[in-house]
């Protein structure tokens, strides 16, 4: 019963370490802080110390053999003896000029900010080498912690799923408000640098900087993995890593990965989550290749014209690997100021962009099936070859293999895509050529339209400035960012998978059909249940997002909702108005964006609670419809 208490104690001061952690970080990057929140921030650290201290105490107390104990943690011992040294070195810096701020802001006030402002810019450099080296201590203390917080909550997939992407999101505003990270060497401010956090991860693309511009080549790499894991998510690639090193998955790591994957199979589970991280680096090298060629094709000089005369990125191939990734992961972010409306004609540039974009989108059961498909045709080609050597008469020990066919979910997602493609390519043609498009040739035209038609629905690139298009365009628009691609896929939106089964239950009611049926096939009515709630759902979120901006913005309705619907398809596409939105705005579009990303289902299940079982049945009711 004592171990139970000290285990329960020692999961608490982790928790209260790890939230005192992530706080004391935001505030030493947080410009501006007054004296009162400076002292603050120092009290924070003290404490937190002081909790790391107590966890090894506490660790070594219930301990049965200590030497055996501090020979297996010879590490974590180093790290907090390192850890106590830097502080030291860190606070004897640091630590009077803050008191000597508190006492200047009692007496001088305004002066006091500025006082201290100086002081702190006198330092030299090697207090600058150990507040960075002990923050980056810091950041290793956090995580060491954070991995013993999440055993503790893998029971639950959904949940685990959300938590794990609101701390990449944390870990990538705390990157991003670094000096290092942007070119005016202050970093973004908190709430810019959340934005753009969320957005990275949750692979929209809304930006409220230029990231052109903002950013420091450094910068540009921390938003490509923020993307990368965002794409991926940080659990798969954990999982991933763990693969990789033969590591035993343990059972709860299954759960967790299988309701990622919705796969049930968890025999062949590790071996799909090998071939989906190859899918994903595999069609992202293939990106490189054929973005390359187009990136090389233009002069050094016009490159950084487009980049808004910036001069971190210049290198084609690091062009190529940042849009790849970005378009394959449907995020919608570009290195250059007007997304890729200076590459309208580049042929290389539009196919590799619109390629990734399109198989980002068709989601990973999508592949899988497909290759099992063709391993198969594979495999029986192969059979009936060893049959025609052996003749009629002969006999052979292999058997004939498993059939594997292309699934109802895989020919719903290769259908509705084309017709989507197709269906929005004609009508952005039909309503832009003689609008917005009217000085471009006719085959920049038709590829334009088809670039759009392909991004509006996943990614956010664009070939042409959204700001200048028709209202009757953007409603048209605004429906296909609602659709989104395939459910398991990069891209958000309510799913074309949902799209399908919404419109078997339609058609099959019209039809006064009691079973929904889609392409000789019964669909289960649970799903038919869970469709019709995401798209509840997506309405519901859009409709809210837009009536709070629209009480907290002075911008035209259209364009509001336009940006809702941008944010909670994780689309990225905007007319313009992210950047001028206010604080309560942006923390509008950011929940859009988070929620749109994990999806409705996974949401609540996070925050619902197990069903009751009761064996009760109620009387019917009669309610008047229509």
């Amino acid at each position: 019963m004592k171990n139970e208490n000290n285990g329960k104690l020692i999961r608490r001061i982790i928790i209260v370490t790890l939230v005192l952690s992530v706080i004391s970080l935001f505030l030493e990057q947080t410009a501006g802080l007054t004296p009162l929140l400076r002292l603050l921030t120092q009290v924070i650290d003290f404490t937190i110390l002081a909790l790391i201290i107590l966890e090894i105490i506490l660790d070594i107390r219930e301990a049965p053999i200590k030497s055996r104990f501090l020979r297996e943690n010879l590490f974590s011992v180093g790290f907090i003896t390192v850890y106590l040294i830097l502080f030291i070195i860190n606070k004897s810096q640091t630590l009077p000029t803050e008191l000597t701020g508190i006492a200047a802001g009692r007496a001088a006030g305004a002066n006091a900010q500025a006082a201290f402002s100086a002081a702190s810019s006198a330092g030299s450099t090697s207090i600058l080498v150990i507040r960075n080296l002990f923050l980056i201590f810091k950041v290793f203390g956090r995580l060491r912690r954070l991995t013993s917080f999440l055993r503790d909550i893998t029971t639950h997939p959904a949940q685990t799923i959300l938590i794990s992407f609101v701390l990449v999101i944390l870990a990538g505003t705390l990157g991003l408000m670094m000096p290092f990270a942007t070119t005016d060497g202050n970093g973004l401010s908190l709430l810019d640098s959340l934005f753009t956090s969320t957005s990275a991860v949750c692979v929209t693309g809304l930006i409220v900087v230029d990231t052109a511009t903002a950013f420091t080549t450094w910068g540009h790499i921390f938003i490509l993995v923020l993307i990368q894991i965002g794409g991926l998510s940080f659990m798969m690639l954990s999982y991933f890593t763990i693969v990789l090193f033969r590591q035993k998955m343990r059972v709860e790591d299954r759960f967790v990965l299988s309701y990622m994957l919705e796969e049930r199979n968890m025999q062949t589970i590790t071996e799909n989550l090998k071939r989906i991280v190859l899918f994903t680096f595999g069609f992202e090298l293939a990106g490189v290749l054929i973005l390359l060629p187009g990136f090389l094709k233009e002069a050094p000089e016009r490159i950084v014209e487009l980049a808004g005369g910036s001069t971190e990125v210049l290198h084609p191939l690091f062009l190529s690997l940042f849009h790849s990734i970005s378009a394959f992961c449907n995020a919608g972010f570009a290195l250059f100021s007007d997304s890729f409306e200076g590459f309208r004609s580049n042929p290389f540039i539009n196919t590799g962009i619109m390629l990734m974009i399109v198989f980002g989108g068709l989601s990973f059961v999508v592949f899988l099936n497909l290759q099992g498909r063709l391993r198969f045709l594979s495999k029986l080609r192969q059979f009936r070859r060893k049959l025609r050597r052996i003749g009629p008469v002969g006999t052979t020990s292999e058997s004939k293999p498993e059939p594997v066919k292309i699934s109802l979910n895989t020919k719903i997602v290769l259908i509705i895509t084309g017709i989507l493609i197709f269906a929005g390519t004609f009508l952005f043609y039909g309503l832009e050529h003689g609008r917005s498009m009217t000085s471009f040739s006719l085959g920049d035209q038709y590829l334009t339209s088809l670039f759009q038609s392909i991004t509006l629905r996943t990614a956010g690139f664009n070939t042409i400035g959204i700001g200048g298009l028709h209202r009757t365009t953007y409603l048209i628009m605004m429906i296909f960012m609602f659709i989104g691609a395939a459910s398991g896929s990069t891209a958000g939106g309510i799913k074309i998978n949902s799209l399908a089964v919404i419109g078997a239950r339609i058609r099959s009611s019209l039809r006064n059909q009691e079973q929904t049926i889609l392409a000789g096939t019964k669909i289960n009515e649970a799903l038919i249940h869970k469709a019709f709630l995401i798209l509840v759902f997506g309405i519901s979120l859009v409709g809210l997002g837009t009536i709070i901006l629209s009480a907290t913005e002075s911008m035209p309705l259209v364009e509001l909702m336009f940006e809702s619907v941008s944010a909670f398809g994780t689309v990225g596409l905007s007319t313009g108005v992210t950047p001028s939105l206010s604080p309560a705005g942006k923390i509008v579009i950011i929940f859009l964006m988070f929620l749109g990303r994990l999806g409705p289902l996974t949401v609540l299940a996070a925050f619902g609670r197990p069903a009751k079982i009761r064996n009760v049945t109620y009387p019917q009711a009669q309610i008047s419809l229509g």
